[in-house]
């Protein structure tokens, strides 16, 4: 871990039975669909609205690195994580793994975050107050 981060939230997500594919695993999109959920429920606790005229953060790059297969059934847990902020952008890390067991660690993402108008679809400095539910 090279950049100080601080932990947000964790919540709680059961896989579903529909997200295996082929290989009896978990499918790789569904993993981005978990990452998205919590990202969009801190938003919503921030209070963030998305509409025209409105500013907020969204996605500008994601990565995942996939551990270990999930298979059904299984209870997850999901960390987020946030790093300091830079002029527009900050990062936000998730961690998946299994409730019931954390050693059990099926994925780790790594997602940049922007922040812009979301009429204009152009990048704006941060306001103070993110920036202050960042730091704190």
């Amino acid at each position: 871990m090279t950049e100080k981060r601080k932990r947000i939230r964790t919540d709680r997500m059961s896989m579903r039975w529909g997200e295996m594919d082929a290989l009896g695993h978990m499918n790789n999109v569904s993993y981005f669909r978990y990452f998205e959920q919590v990202r969009i429920a801190w938003f919503e606790s921030l209070d963030i609205e998305y509409r025209i005229g409105a500013e907020g953060p969204i996605l500008g790059t994601m990565t995942c690195k996939y551990l270990k297969p999930a298979i059904y059934p299984v209870e997850f847990e999901i960390a987020s994580y946030i790093g300091n902020p830079g002029h527009s952008s900050f990062v936000m890390w998730h961690e998946l793994y299994n409730a019931n067991d954390p050693e059990e660690r099926f994925a780790e993402a790594e997602a940049k975050l922007v922040w812009i108008d979301l009429g204009a679809g152009r990048s704006l400095p941060m306001p103070d107050w993110i920036r202050t539910e960042i730091q704190d």
